[in-house]
């Protein structure tokens, strides 16, 4: 299966931590919304937990946090890992939960969650005042 729709919406996730300063990772842009840090940390631990599940046929969570090897690496580690996962994978099934998913199902969750998260931050950085990703301004026409 392609992953050319997820790398697509995971690197708009990423060019936050590209974009944005790391002295601001650790500041709450918005009242009851993390970090940034832990926004980068939480999307690492998601796409590692959809990885293993495809590999494996069972997403479970919590998953594992991610090494700290730095989190602009981690984010394009698991971006690629996902990616590369989703493309050589024939599975035909995957337990999420109580339910049984096809992969394309795996692939728009993935794809979901990434989206979610950046409307969450798109209206972070507007309120704070902080540059929106160019990425995001080209792509959403923002």
């Amino acid at each position: 299966m392609n992953a050319d729709a997820f790398r697509y919406a995971a690197n708009m996730t990423n060019e936050l931590a590209v974009t944005i300063p790391e002295k601001y990772w650790d500041t709450s842009l918005v009242t009851d919304l993390g970090t940034l840090r832990k926004l980068f940390i939480h999307m690492i631990r998601v796409r590692d937990i959809y990885a293993n599940g495809i590999q494996t046929g069972i997403i479970e969570f919590p998953g594992s946090l991610p090494e700290n090897r730095g989190l602009l690496l981690e984010l394009k580690r698991s971006t690629e890992d996902l990616a590369i996962t989703v493309e050589q994978s024939h599975a035909k099934q995957i337990q999420m939960g109580d339910e049984l998913l096809k992969l394309e199902e795996v692939v728009g969750a993935a794809i979901q969650h990434e989206g979610i998260h950046q409307g969450q931050y798109h209206i972070a950085l507007k309120n704070s005042g902080l540059d929106i990703p160019e990425l995001w301004k080209r792509g959403w026409n923002f």
